[in-house]
């Protein structure tokens, strides 16, 4: 396996070199906790300065030599070019004498600047305050900063930047390049979450684990298990440790087990203790929250006071720290107590631990609900609640067949207990079984025949999903069925959801956005039974947007919600993602998002968007000519699967793409025209109108003009009303009105589709000259920022101006000559005469004056 990588932190390191290479330059000090990368990063900036041409002086302070003058720069002035000095306070008064006349030449680096022993601080201070040398130190966040050292800060000739740790993308990226693939999202939430991104740390422990053998692949990534931190890891805090009082330790280690730690429930008399550890270093405010929440300054000091208790220990430290927390109002704090003391082994309520299951599955913390759910059936086997958590944390954790007999189990403990139970194990299981099992019928089957035994509540509670599963099987019926209403609660937001899907499938934005506003409020009530409500009602909220037609703001949205680092959510957010770059002609992204997508969807699909975004990569795929992936793609989709709109429709785009590259653009057209009309039938407006660009883009605008006019009439979405008007247009052969229409169809995110329908506007017969030329203009511009589709026996259609060629023609309309235009590309007088031939031929100019007319007034 290779070595161990280093993320480079290039924004950081950017800053740092460019006010170290200023000039004036202002000196730099990196601070934070031991291993978090300053000396890499102290590393970096150096190699910026070699290559600007300064000479690095690097000194390293060492504990070891605080107590010799000098000491640490004894190196320096043992080198060759002060030898002939024989005292070294000549040697030194020679060093400052070559640096400080040459202060822009040279950059120090001084590691652990703290540590200097008196003379060589001393000498530090008179280069940086004196002569204005460069200089980058580094200083541990646990270092007492004092002497010169201190008055350089204190002076304010020092900018001081607090060094973090790495963020989760950055620890995903160095996983992948040591291990080969991504991290399973559970096993970098825990490594992240253990060393807070500390790069020495999580190296050390990465490396523990690959040595015990705790590191293996799964079905959703690389799979790491922690373990024991290695005794030279914990050795590098030992010394810390040492110097604090058993009370002191005391109240760390119980922080170590149950950081981050409310500072509202400290003792009073424990007060001068935590200010005491937080003088020391050992205890610090967790960023962004005052000193409200507490945790140990470094991750290792956690390991390092764990380890000293044995396991006896150990679990008294959780017992004290879980019942002392386990009554404070926020939930997170009690889940952490209840989740103490069952690790302590204490016998806690089950509603408590059927609590504690709910609120980690809400969070994504699956094994952990498993357990707690284990927990409170060991108490009381037939606890209903606690059956359906454990079936829903197998369901999230893939573990299909086991979930299905633990919702089996549910069920029939739920068919005999009064209430709502029953219909809530339905809605978890049909879920399951839709989504995960890729079975909406069987799904539909279930939930069909136990809806009769269910109350009004009950149907109010599983009405919204069933209809969906319903959809999903084909089964367009299902739209105009009425459901049964729900004032309150869970059935509330269900019936929220269903509203907003289906309004925005429909084309319906304003109920859309009525109904997303009114599941809000109802989240959070309804974390422990649907967990994914919150990401539901946010992409209804970005189909809003899409049918709003403010594409610019729906791709917004979803990158912001891409961001979160945990999110069980980002499947849908990178397919999102996906489908703006496939119709913005950004074949190449859209490919990456797509392929992400697959990848994240099988890890959590709480949406039924697996098959979708396979389609979409196959259709990717099929426009840049590789019809063998395109296929194998496809084949990946159950025939079943097919059923949904969603899937219908794009694995129809993917074909029809495949027949274009081929030639086939009628077959194309025919098979786009027939999943629209199929899926118009299914309610779904929004994507068909999406899908029915296809046709328009290859000449088969006839085949779908009705139909979109049919659905523009039927919805208040401006997106489908742009589609229609386009179909209208290119049928009618109106190439001013296309041209108008431009603007609106960009915003509205179909810049692909534009971009065709002016290549095949510009082979209509038109009688206004300028008129033709400017459809050559802005389809040519439009080509420069999308990747070409690999057509096959129209493989030269819409060939825009390439870049160079923009270049040149740019240059030319504003009048510049032909040797001048040569002289700034630096090619020859051929070569740009060459290219304007070649620009006059594609716009279908004959000289400068139009080029100048057309191009101004794209440009104007």
């Amino acid at each position: 396996m290779a070595g161990w990588p280093i993320v480079a932190r290039t924004a950081e390191a950017g800053l740092l070199a460019a006010a170290l290479l200023a000039r004036p330059a202002r000196a730099q000090m990196l601070r934070g906790p031991s291993g978090i990368g300053k000396t890499t990063l102290a590393a970096a900036v150096a190699q910026s300065a070699v290559a600007e041409g300064r000479t690095v002086v690097p000194i390293v302070a060492l504990e070891e030599l605080r107590g010799v003058p000098l000491g640490a720069l004894s190196p320096l002035l043992a080198a060759s070019r002060f030898a002939g000095e024989d005292d070294v306070g000549e040697r030194m008064r020679e060093l400052m004498a070559v640096v400080g006349r040459h202060a822009d030449a040279y950059l120090l680096i001084v590691d652990d600047a703290p540590l200097l022993d008196e003379a060589s601080a001393a000498a530090l201070y008179q280069l940086v305050r004196v002569f204005g040398v460069p200089a980058l130190l580094t200083a541990r966040d646990g270092h007492v900063l004092g002497g010169p050292v201190a008055r350089l800060l204190h002076e304010d000739l020092v900018t001081v930047t607090e060094l973090d740790g790495l963020t989760i993308v950055q620890v995903r990226e160095l996983l992948r390049r040591r291990l080969g693939d991504d991290p399973r999202p559970e096993s970098l939430q825990q490594l992240h979450e253990l060393t807070r991104g500390n790069p020495l740390f999580l190296r050390e422990v990465t490396l523990a684990a690959e040595r015990d053998r705790r590191v293996r692949p799964g079905p959703f990534g690389i799979e790491i298990l922690p373990g024991a931190v290695p005794d030279h890891v914990l050795a590098t805090v030992a010394d810390r440790l040492e110097r604090l009082s058993e009370e002191q330790l005391a109240f760390a280690a119980m922080l170590a087990v149950a950081q981050p730690w409310p500072a509202a429930a400290t003792l009073a008399e424990e007060e001068p203790v935590l200010a005491d550890l937080q003088r020391a270093g050992v205890v610090a405010p967790v960023e962004g929250s005052g000193a409200a929440v507490l945790r140990l300054a470094h991750p290792v000091f956690a390991e390092a006071l764990l380890a000293r208790l044995d396991s006896r220990a150990l679990s008294e430290q959780r017992r004290r720290a879980g019942r002392r927390l386990v009554e404070r109002p926020e939930p997170p704090v009690r889940f952490a107590a209840l989740g103490l003391l069952a690790d302590a082994g204490e016998l806690c309520a089950v509603d408590d631990l059927v609590w504690a299951s709910g609120y980690a599955h809400a969070a994504g913390d699956h094994t952990r609900a498993l357990a707690l759910a284990a927990r409170a059936l060991e108490q009381r086997a037939e606890d209903g609640p606690a059956l359906l958590l454990r079936a829903s944390a197998l369901s999230a954790r893939g573990e299909a067949e086991a979930a299905d007999a633990a919702f089996a189990e549910a069920d029939a403990r739920a068919a005999v207990v009064p209430g709502d139970l029953r219909a809530r194990v339905q809605l978890r299981w049909g879920q399951h079984t839709a989504l995960r099992g890729l079975d909406p019928a069987a799904a539909v089957a279930r939930a069909t025949a136990a809806l009769p035994e269910l109350d009004a509540a009950g149907r109010a509670l599983l009405g919204p999903d069933l209809a969906k599963w319903r959809l999903m099987a084909g089964d367009a019926a299902a739209l105009h069925e009425p459901m049964e209403s729900a004032a309150e609660g869970e059935a509330a937001l269900t019936a929220a959801l269903g509203r907003a899907m289906i309004a925005t499938m429909t084309g319906r934005m304003r109920d859309a956005e009525d109904a997303v506003a009114a599941g809000r409020p109802l989240t959070e009530l309804s974390s422990g039974l649907m967990p994914f409500a919150g990401s539901l009602l946010d992409l209804s909220a970005f189909l809003v947007h899409v049918g709003d037609g403010r594409v610019a703001d729906a791709r917004a949205f979803a990158e912001e919600r891409r961001l979160q680092p945990f999110s069980e959510a980002a499947g849908v957010w990178s397919y999102a993602l996906a489908l703006i770059h496939l119709h913005a002609g950004r074949l190449h992204d859209a490919e990456s998002a797509a392929a992400l997508a697959i990848e994240q969807l099988r890890w959590r699909d709480f949406t039924g968007l697996l098959a979708a975004a396979t389609a979409l990569a196959a259709t990717v795929a099929a426009q840049l000519g590789d019809a063998g992936l395109a296929r194998d793609r496809l084949a990946a989709i159950g025939a079943a699967q097919h059923d949904d709109a969603k899937v219908l429709l794009q694995a129809a785009e993917a074909e029809a793409w495949a027949a274009i590259v081929a030639g086939e653009d009628e077959r194309a057209a025919a098979l786009i025209a027939t999943a629209v009309g199929r899926a118009l039938e299914l309610g779904h407006l929004l994507l068909a109108a999406l899908t029915a660009t296809v046709a328009v883009r290859c000449g088969g605008a006839a085949m779908v003009r009705d139909a979109l006019a049919g659905a523009a009439q039927a919805s208040d979405s401006p997106f489908i009303r742009s589609v229609a008007r386009l179909a209208e247009v290119v049928v009618a052969r109106d190439a001013a009105a296309l041209l108008a229409l431009g603007p609106e169809l960009e915003a509205r995110g179909l810049v692909a589709t534009l971009h065709d329908c002016l290549v095949l506007a510009a082979e209509w017969p038109m009688a206004d000259r300028m008129l033709a030329r400017r459809i050559r203009v802005v389809a040519s511009e439009l080509a420069l920022g999308q990747t070409p589709v690999r057509r096959g026996s129209s493989a030269g259609r819409g060939r825009g101006l390439t870049e160079r060629e923009w270049s040149v023609a740019r240059a030319a309309a504003r009048r510049q000559r032909s040797r001048e235009i040569a002289e700034q590309l630096g090619v020859s007088v051929r070569t740009v005469d060459n290219h304007l031939a070649n620009v006059y031929r594609k716009l279908g100019v004959s000289g400068r004056d139009e080029l100048e007319a057309a191009l101004g007034e794209r440009q104007g």
